[in-house]
Formats: C-alpha cells, sequence, structure tokens
C-alpha cells in the first residue's frame, strides 16, 4: 500500500491561481473573446471541497472521493475552454458509449 502525506499550507493558494489564470486570460485573444473575459473569472474563488461516499453495498465498504470543484478558479475557464476547443477541433468519440449493451456489442 502507498504511503500518503499530507502537508499543511500556511497560507491558501487560491488567490495566487486566480490571479495567474486572469493574466492568462488578458493574455490569450486568440481562444477568448474580450467580452467574455469578465464571465470567466470566480468572483469569490475558494479551494475545491473532497468529501466522501461510502459505497455500502460493497465489499469492505470502499470509499468513493467526490470533489466539487464549481468554486475553484479555473472551473468557469476550463470549461468554456472545453467547449471552444471541441467546437475548433472537432475530434470523433470513438470509445464513448451509451450503455452497457454498447460495450457488449
Amino acid at each position: 500500500m502507498q504511503e500518503r502525506r499530507i502537508t499543511r499550507l500556511n497560507k491558501d493558494p487560491t488567490y495566487f491561481y486566480q490571479k495567474q489564470i486572469q493574466q492568462a486570460i488578458k493574455k490569450c485573444d486568440i481562444l477568448i473573446e474580450k467580452r467574455i473575459n469578465n464571465y470567466l473569472i470566480i468572483i469569490k474563488p475558494k479551494a475545491p471541497k473532497l468529501s466522501a461516499l461510502i459505497k455500502i453495498n460493497k465489499v469492505n465498504e470502499p470509499i468513493r472521493s467526490v470533489v466539487n470543484n464549481t468554486q475553484a478558479p479555473s472551473y468557469k475557464i476550463a470549461k468554456y475552454l472545453n467547449k471552444r476547443l471541441n467546437d475548433i477541433i472537432n475530434l470523433p468519440c470513438m470509445y464513448n458509449t451509451k450503455n452497457l449493451y454498447e460495450i457488449a456489442q
């Protein structure tokens, strides 16, 4: 089993990342239109929250970790760039399936 190490931070780095993202948005005028710059910046960013769901129907009740990152500094820009790049590049989704029956076929 792998040893997990946790480091306590003296300062929350969320606002530092927010500043870096703001600077990157201002510099990137090829993919990001100027009129949506303010929309892509989260006003009160927070660090993503980690919660755990216990799988009570499984043996030894393993834990599924769930991360809520909707208030993270990069959430809106990541969502926007994903949509924008998909519109530009339009790659085929070869490995997406609708359900288990499609996989079986």
